[in-house]
C-alpha cells in the first residue's frame, strides 16, 4: 500500500475538517504533515513554496453562476487572494494565496450563497460538468443540467464514496453537439433518445489524459435521468472497490480498470449492483465535440442572446468579475443565471435581450475580455504552471499570452478554422488539456551547458468530435528560446501544404507526425572545408 493509501486508510479526507479549522486559529504549520493532502478535500492544494499559501478550488456545477455566488467569488479573490482569481478547464474558480486563517471566513460567504469546496480535490467526485448552454441553445435532448445537479448532490460529502483510488471526473452533456468534453472524463453521460422515445444518456466510461490518455469506452448502457445518480454510483462503488487500483498511484484511474477488464465485464458488474439488467446503448449516439461558445448567439428562446467572451489564459481581476456580475444585472435579465465558465476557461453571459445587445458590447471590458478574440486568443488553454504548482516544469500563463500575441502577429489567418486551438501544459499531467489541442505545448527540463532549462515537448493533431485522437509528439526538448519561432514554422508549414480551404485541423489529421518532425527538424549548415 502507497503510503497516500495508508494516510487515506487511516483518514477519510472528508473527516480533516476539524483539524483544518484548528489550524485556522493556531497556524498552518500545526497540520499534521500527513494530512496537508486532505485539505485537497475541501478544495484547499499548498502552493509549492510550502509557505503556508493555498490555492483553493470552488464548485461550480456545469459552470452556472448567479449574480450573488459571482460576486462573492469576486469577494474573495480581491479580499484573500491578491486580486486574482483562475477560470478552469472543468468549470470552476480557483483562487491564490490563500491562508488557513481566513477559510473560516471564505467558507462563510460560499455557504451563504449555496456554493461549496467540498470534493472540488482529491480522491473523490469532482466537479460535475456539462454544456455551458444548457437550458439555453443548441438542440437540447435532455436537461443535463437537472442530472448533473442531482449527480452532484448524490455524491456530496459522501462518506461511502469520498475515498477513491484516485480523482474521479464526470461529464453530463443533454445537448445534441454533446459539447461537455465527455471523452476525456472517467463517466460521460450523453443526451439520446431510444427507439421507444425515451429521452436519457448513453454511457461511456475510462476517459482521461495525463501520461496514459484514453478516451472514454462505450459502454452500451443507456440510462434515463431518474436512473443516472444510481447508476453512477454503481459504477463509482466499482471504481472505489478495485484493489488493483491502488497498487501504484500512476495507474489508478478508472481507464486502468477498464483497460484490465473491459466494458462488457464492467457492465456485468454494475447490473448486478445496481440489481437489474441496464438497457442498451442508443448506437447513433452523437459524436462528443467540445464548441467554445464564444461570440454571440440566440438562446432557444427567440427573446435573448448569450455572449461568450474570452479570458485571456483564463486569469481574471477580481475587478473584473465584479463588473461582470454588474453587466449580468444591468443588461441581463436572469440573476440567479448570470454568468456561466466554460470549458476552455472563458465566461460567458447568458439572459442578455436583443435590446441591450448594443449597449452591453459597447462596455469597456468587453474591449478586453472580447467576444470577437484574435485567432490564437480564442483558443488558448493554460494550466496554473510553475508559478504555484510543484508539478509544474515551465511557467505557463505569462508565456501563453506572449505565445499568442506573438501568432496573432505573425500568422495569417486564413481558413484555420474559427476555434483552433494551443494548449500549454506545464507538465505531463495534462490539466491544460494539452493533448486534445490542434498544438498542444508541454514543459519538460533540458539540459544546456550542464544547466537545466525550460523546454517543450510538441504534439499536433489532437482533436475530440466523430473521430478523436490525441496529438502525437512530433518535437521534443525545444528550448524556450526557440519555441515562438518553431510554433510559426507549424503554421507556415500549413500554409504552404494544405488543400484548398482545408483547416489545421483536417490537415494536421491527415499528416503524419514523422512528417513534421521531418520538416521542422533543423536545417545544418554545410560547413566550408
Amino acid at each position: 500500500m502507497s503510503k497516500i493509501e495508508r494516510i487515506k486508510a487511516a483518514t477519510d479526507g472528508l473527516d480533516v475538517l476539524p483539524e483544518l479549522l484548528r489550524a485556522a486559529r493556531e497556524g498552518w504549520e500545526t497540520l499534521d504533515p500527513d494530512h496537508v493532502g486532505l485539505l485537497k478535500w475541501y478544495g484547499l492544494y499548498a502552493h509549492n513554496t510550502h509557505d503556508g499559501h493555498f490555492m483553493l478550488r470552488v464548485k461550480v456545477i456545469q459552470g452556472v453562476l448567479s449574480a450573488d455566488q459571482a460576486e462573492v467569488m469576486a469577494s474573495i479573490a480581491e479580499d484573500f487572494g491578491r486580486g486574482v482569481i483562475d477560470c478552469t478547464t472543468r468549470q470552476c474558480f480557483q483562487v491564490h494565496w490563500i491562508r488557513l486563517e481566513n477559510v473560516p471566513e471564505i467558507f462563510a460567504r460560499l455557504d451563504r450563497v449555496g456554493m461549496t469546496s467540498s470534493g472540488a480535490c482529491g480522491d473523490i467526485t469532482r466537479n460535475v460538468i456539462g454544456c455551458t448552454v444548457a437550458g439555453l441553445g443548441h438542440e437540447e435532448i435532455v436537461d443535463g443540467y437537472a442530472t448533473a445537479e442531482a449527480i452532484h448532490h448524490h455524491f456530496l460529502d459522501n462518506h461511502l464514496y469520498s475515498n477513491l483510488p484516485r480523482k474521479y471526473k464526470v461529464s453530463v452533456t443533454g445537448c445534441a453537439e454533446d459539447c461537455a468534453r465527455g471523452l476525456i472524463n472517467d463517466i460521460a453521460l450523453s443526451a439520446a433518445i431510444a427507439d421507444d422515445g425515451t429521452r436519457g444518456f448513453n454511457l461511456r466510461v475510462g476517459g482521461g489524459l495525463s501520461s496514459h490518455p484514453r478516451f472514454a469506452r462505450w459502454m452500451d448502457v443507456f440510462v434515463t435521468p431518474e436512473e443516472a445518480p444510481e447508476v453512477i454510483e454503481g459504477m463509482t462503488g466499482i471504481f472505489r472497490d478495485s484493489e488493483e487500483n491502488r497498487k501504484a498511484r500512476g495507474k489508478a484511474r478508472l481507464k486502468f480498470l477498464v483497460d484490465r477488464v473491459g466494458p462488457e465485464e464492467l457492465r456485468a458488474e454494475l447490473e448486478r449492483r445496481v440489481g437489474r439488467e441496464l438497457r442498451r446503448g442508443v448506437p447513433k449516439a452523437p459524436g462528443m465535440s467540445g464548441e467554445d461558445h464564444v461570440g454571440i448567439h440566440a438562446q432557444h428562446d427567440g427573446d435573448h442572446h448569450t455572449v461568450g467572451a474570452v479570458v485571456p489564459v483564463g486569469r481574471l481581476k477580481a475587478e473584473q468579475l465584479f463588473e461582470l456580475v454588474r453587466l449580468a444585472r444591468t443588461y441581463g435579465s436572469n440573476p440567479d443565471d448570470a454568468l456561466r465558465l466554460t470549458h476552455q476557461q472563458n465566461v460567458l453571459l447568458p439572459w442578455i435581450p436583443q435590446a441591450n445587445l448594443d449597449a452591453l458590447l459597447a462596455e469597456p471590458l468587453l474591449q478586453t475580455l472580447t467576444p470577437t478574440p484574435s485567432l490564437f486568443a480564442r483558443g488558448l488553454q493554460t494550466c496554473t504552471g510553475k508559478e504555484f504548482c510543484g508539478l509544474a516544469k515551465v511557467f505557463t500563463k505569462n508565456r501563453a499570452v506572449e505565445i499568442a500575441a506573438f501568432l496573432d502577429e505573425h500568422v495569417r489567418p486564413n481558413g484555420h478554422g474559427e476555434d483552433l486551438r494551443v494548449h500549454f501544459a506545464g507538465c505531463s499531467s495534462s490539466c491544460a488539456q494539452h493533448q486534445i489541442a490542434d498544438v498542444g505545448i508541454e514543459g519538460v527540463l533540458k539540459k544546456v551547458d550542464g544547466e537545466f532549462v525550460e523546454a517543450m515537448d510538441i504534439r499536433i493533431g489532437g482533436r475530440l468530435g466523430p473521430d478523436p485522437r490525441f496529438g502525437e509528439v512530433v518535437l521534443k526538448k525545444v528550448p524556450h528560446w526557440e519555441l515562438n519561432e518553431t510554433l510559426l514554422r507549424i503554421f507556415d508549414l500549413y500554409e504552404q501544404h494544405h488543400d484548398g480551404d482545408e483547416t489545421f485541423r483536417t490537415f494536421a489529421g491527415r499528416t503524419e507526425p514523422e512528417w513534421w518532425t521531418q520538416e521542422l527538424a533543423p536545417v545544418e549548415e554545410p560547413v566550408n572545408s
